[in-house]
């Protein structure tokens, strides 16, 4: 299970309690400073956001509640009605248009514009604009003979990538760059030949890696450095043929590397579970995962400076409370942003290139917009749903810039009196179920408990509904493992859940000799993010005793080192 959780830091202000998990929370003083930054101004009024009754860590929730990456199905464009692959079932609420569709001139959001109602809240009525306008099924641009994936860019001949670009021939990744013939991973940039890795740059050939930048022809590795033929190793650089650290002959290493018997899934699933108890409890790790940054807290940042609370951010500035940000600048409370810059953003997730940008779902190319959803290439919104190219625009409906800076200015300051100001789009808006989002990747709930608290849970969510073929056995070894297997539905061996394997599956794990999974590509998935632990805890340098505070969790991992003593310890 993955938390993704901001440390409980004492609450500024005296005792803020979080309305949602009844914690208390801290606001730190540059989210204090951006949030007047971010703050929109209406016919020369600024609006700051109400103070925040959510912790950082519920808000975040909130956020990742809209964004549904991997759950995809097959439905029927709204307007054409051919065939697409949709993060929208069929049987859901909302008009969903396919891609080309969407883009094309055949339809105008405008047409679906609404007068603004002062007898009621705003976030009723924009809720009944989304119900109208229609929407994007999936987000995968200039991609060819890549159908099943999704925030995707330029790939080819991929299945079911979610954030990836540039990719080709390759299947279930996540949050990816410039890979090649590569299944099961994540973080992954610039590899060819990769097996379940993660966090690791420029490798090839190489299965269970974690955090290994210019390896090679290795199995079960963690934080390998220029390493080939290396098995069971850690904290190694520029060696080749180790075996648990210690220096082996060619001869030695592949008598050993023969006898694993890494065909067989069995014993291959075995290997992956005691390596993992293994490495945690004799690799060292470095308190944090940084390069180049200044004045970063979190983790697995690039060319960083002064973010607060953050995690997984590259070349970002002057930002706090985010996650997944490219190219983000002075933003508090943000996920999955930039590729194009992203400036002064407030409770955003899935833009890209917006500037001044307020309480805003999935727009690009931007500049002051507030309460937007799905809005392309425009500025001057407020309450907008679909928009391309528009400005001065409410409820998708146009007005002069004079009558826009009135109107909004009359709006938001309803907003503050009815408290939803500030507040990001609440819950029963939520355009997926908790499961189908990729909230459950980070806060992993039950149906019990996502419906106590009101929320929406879908059933099923798979692309094709069928029973598995029960008389079918999956061989054990990829040599007994013929192409009948394409043919039939597996049970996966954890959830019970059917699955397939397509053709470039097998041909990868032929290619590799490794063993068919029999565990469905979903729960490969969620075991993948379950492995990426992002809570904050306080240790002490398992070297010098100096104080530190870290995403590793202490009770799992035994050596958390300062940098200073990792640097020293391991070049």
């Amino acid at each position: 299970m993955v938390y993704f959780a901001m440390k409980v830091y004492g609450l500024c202000r005296m005792g803020q309690i979080c309305e949602q998990c009844g914690k208390g929370f801290d606001t730190s003083d540059l989210a204090q400073k951006l949030y007047a930054k971010v703050a929109p101004v209406f016919d020369g009024e600024r609006f700051e956001p109400l103070p925040q009754v959510m912790c950082p860590l519920c808000r975040q929730q909130q956020r990742l509640a809209y964004r549904n990456e991997s759950t995809l199905y097959k439905a029927k464009c709204g307007l054409t009605r051919d065939s697409m692959i949709s993060t929208y079932k069929e049987s859901s609420p909302f008009t969903v248009y396919s891609q080309k569709a969407f883009w094309s001139d055949g339809w105008d959001a405008m047409d679906y514009g609404q007068d603004f109602d002062f007898s009621r809240p705003f976030f009723e009525q924009f809720h009944e604009l989304m119900l109208k306008v229609p929407r994007l099924s999936i987000v995968n641009k200039q991609s060819e003979n890549s159908d099943y994936c999704n925030y995707s860019f330029s790939n080819k001949n991929c299945y079911l990538l979610f954030g990836s670009h540039y990719e080709e021939d390759c299947l279930y990744g996540g949050y990816s760059t410039k890979n090649k013939d590569c299944m099961d991973y994540f973080w992954l940039y610039g590899s060819e030949l990769c097996y379940e890795a993660s966090f690791s740059a420029n490798c090839h050939r190489s299965a269970f890696i974690d955090r290994c930048e210019e390896t090679s022809e290795s199995y079960f590795c963690f934080d390998l450095r220029g390493c080939q033929n290396c098995l069971f190793s850690y904290n190694l650089r520029n060696k080749q043929y180790c075996i648990f650290n210690e220096q082996k002959t060619k001869e030695e290493y592949e008598q050993y590397l023969k006898d694993l018997h890494l065909d067989s899934w069995k014993q291959l699933n075995k290997l992956k579970y005691d390596w993992l108890d293994f490495v945690q409890k004799n690799a060292i790790y470095k308190d944090s995962f940084q390069v180049n940054c200044e004045n970063c807290e979190g983790t697995n940042h690039q060319n960083s400076k002064n973010l607060k609370y953050c995690f997984a951010c590259t070349n970002c500035e002057d930002s706090a409370y985010g996650f997944q940000m490219d190219e983000t600048y002075g933003s508090v409370d943000n996920s999955h942003m930039g590729y194009d810059k992203c400036e002064l953003c407030y409770q955003a997730v899935g833009n890209n290139g917006t500037y001044q940008g307020f309480c805003v779902d999935s727009c690009w190319h931007c500049s002051n917009v507030t309460y937007a959803n799905l809005c392309f290439s425009s500025k001057d919104l407020f309450g907008c749903v679909g928009l391309r190219q528009k400005q001065y625009c409410i409820l998708n409906k146009q007005y002069s810039k004079e009558e826009y800076e009135k109107l909004a200015n009359k709006i938001a300051k309803h907003m503050v009196e009815t408290g939803e100001w500030g507040r990001f789009f609440p819950a029963d808006l939520r355009p997926f179920a908790y499961n189908e989002s990729v909230v459950q990747q980070f806060f992993l709930l039950d149906k019990e408990q996502v419906l106590k608290r009101g929320w929406k849970w879908e059933d099923d969510t798979s692309m094709e509904s069928a029973a598995s073929d029960a008389n079918y056995v999956l061989p054990d070894r990829i040599k007994d493992v013929d192409d009948e297997v394409l043919s039939k539905i597996l049970k996966c061996e954890r959830s019970g859940n059917a699955y397939k394997v397509v053709k470039k599956e097998l041909d990868f794990y032929r290619k590799l000799g490794l063993p068919v999974a029999k565990i469905s590509p979903r729960e490969r998935l969620n075991e993948r993010f379950s492995l990426k632990s992002i809570n904050f805890f306080d240790v002490n340098c398992f070297k010098c005793e100096k104080d530190l505070e870290t995403t590793i969790d202490p009770s799992k991992y035994k050596k958390i080192y300062c940098e200073e003593c990792y640097l020293k310890e391991v070049y």
